[in-house]
């Protein structure tokens, strides 16, 4: 494979680097530290003796002093803390999937970040990676069952913190499953402890060994289904502000689960790699399309160009053949007209006369007769072609040629859309579409849009450019706030509880 692809030259380990870590002394209690990862929503704190980093402490290393029931009065951090961490060199920017396998190579969650002098720069996690990598179509044709953990530690409801946080340890796991067994053979998942949630009962001073797990357990839970895409767990993460979502069957029974570092392990660099090529060859392919289609267009237009002339060249020769009717009309017109009235007038004179015989008489009316009509004829020769230069004229309408011509695609302009643009649409037309959006149902995007073109066509356009473009997480963003206002009503404050930020 080669690397020299320009998206992974991009996606370079500084961008990834959370740059405001948590830092204690080796002195520092326990307590004090607890207090400040509450505080900070923080996972880990890094503990450095004078300039240089000497530890890491995490919600796995509280965990587990907590399932061995060691005091915290005055315990200081250097005590339970995990020595000289692994870390990587900010000067050699190893690029961010070279930092994926380092994780998984070690079965990490936070790896420090030093420079040349040992000066820290700051912590890669999961959360991190995962704001720096976002490609939406490949976890899009990703589904929830292709890669999740299906080996879940799991309890009753019944059990007590104490084994459950004994059970997290012994698993060296971030969480527990809460279920229970319905129909005496199915295991349905209600509710989930995680180390975060051990951290907040021990500063709670909640007793662990007579605390039972359904008695603090974050309940309802947000389950997801193994035939969803990835795209759409990636995005539930997100929304509701979790790590982790328990993964059920059709028929709601427990399947596994899936994690910030789980979405991270779906994006294997060889398989990345691959889409985007897939992705490049079809914007080749539509390119040489779109090249193929300027081409012939250019052609229709050198013919309608053509047809063009030979039109206005007809009509010159029509304008010139009128005219030349019109000139032998008003000759005949005068040449035919002269005569006759000169035979006529002197026919009248003629009839005058006395000293004509009867026969020439008869004679004199027969000339007069004819040529009455004669001119007669010549009146309606004349008045014919007045009615076919009135009724039947040469088309001298102007004629379009642009009103023929195939309509050309618009030059590419910049959408600026907000939220406030969607907010007199209906909620549920943006939660519909905010849903497909995320399930990248494309025919459905459109059928939504096309409901509002009546009411603003301008959006609908928009809305439409963005979709062709396949701009999802701007289509996302712009219905976004509306949906956590949705399911923010259905949610339980323990789910709060998973709340992260880092």
């Amino acid at each position: 494979m080669s690397s020299s692809s320009p998206l992974l030259k991009q996606l370079s380990q500084s961008q990834a680097i959370d740059r405001n870590p948590l830092i204690v002394t080796p002195q520092t209690r326990v307590t004090d530290v607890i207090n400040s990862l509450n505080e900070l929503q923080r996972s880990y704190a890094l503990v450095v003796k004078g300039k240089r980093l000497v530890g890491i402490f995490t919600e796995r290393d509280f965990v587990r002093i907590a399932a061995q029931q060691i005091p915290l009065e005055n315990l200081r951090i250097q005590a339970v803390m995990t020595p000289d961490p692994v870390t990587v060199s900010v000067d050699q920017d190893q690029g961010v999937f070279s930092i994926i396998s380092l994780l998984r190579q070690h079965h990490i969650r936070h790896l420090p970040v030093i420079n040349q002098q040992s000066k820290i720069i700051g912590v890669i996690t999961p959360k991190t990676i995962r704001e720096v990598v976002q490609p939406t179509d490949l976890l899009k044709f990703k589904q929830v069952g292709d890669v999740m953990t299906s080996q879940v530690i799991q309890n009753e409801a019944t059990a007590s913190l104490l084994e459950i946080t004994q059970q997290i340890v012994t698993h060296h796991k971030s969480c527990i499953v809460i279920t229970e067994t319905q129909n005496e053979a199915d295991i349905v998942p209600v509710g989930i402890i995680t180390e975060r949630d051990i951290i907040q009962f021990k500063n709670r001073g909640i007793d662990f060994a007579k605390t039972p797990a359904k008695a603090v357990m974050s309940n309802p839970l947000i389950p997801i289904k193994i035939s969803d895409s990835m795209m759409l767990a990636n995005e539930i993460m997100k929304c509701h502000k979790i790590r982790r979502l328990v993964v059920v069957d059709e028929a709601g029974r427990l399947a596994g689960i899936i994690t910030q570092s789980t979405i991270i392990e779906a994006l294997n660099p060889l398989e990345l790699y691959a889409t985007i090529e897939l992705l490049r060859k079809q914007v080749d392919e539509r390119t040489q399309e779109l090249s193929q289609l300027n081409e012939q267009l250019q052609q229709k237009l050198c013919q309608y160009g053509k047809l063009e002339a030979q039109l206005q060249q007809a009509k010159d020769e029509a304008t010139a053949a009128n005219q030349v009717k019109r000139a032998f009309l008003a000759n005949l017109n005068h040449e035919f007209r002269t005569p006759l009235h000169a035979i006529l007038g002197f026919s009248q004179l003629m009839h005058r006369s006395k000293s004509l015989s009867p026969e020439d008489q008869k004679n004199l009316g027969i000339i007069s007769s004819a040529g009455k009509h004669l001119l007669e004829l010549l009146e309606n020769l004349l008045e014919l072609t007045k009615i076919q230069s009135t009724h039947i004229p040469y088309n001298e309408v102007n004629f379009e040629l642009s009103e023929v011509l195939p309509k050309v695609p618009a030059s590419p302009v910049t959408i600026i859309l907000t939220p406030k643009d969607l907010a007199d649409l209906p909620r549920d037309w943006q939660t519909s579409f905010h849903q497909a959006t995320i399930e990248g149902d494309f025919d459905v995007m459109l059928s939504l849009i096309e409901e509002i073109r009546d009411r603003d066509e301008f959006l609908a356009n928009s809305l439409s450019t963005l979709a062709h473009e396949f701009q999802f997480e701007r289509l996302l963003a712009l219905t976004k706030s509306t949906t956590d206002e949705h399911d923010d009503s259905g949610v339980n404050s323990f789910v709060q509880r998973d709340n992260t930020s880092d």
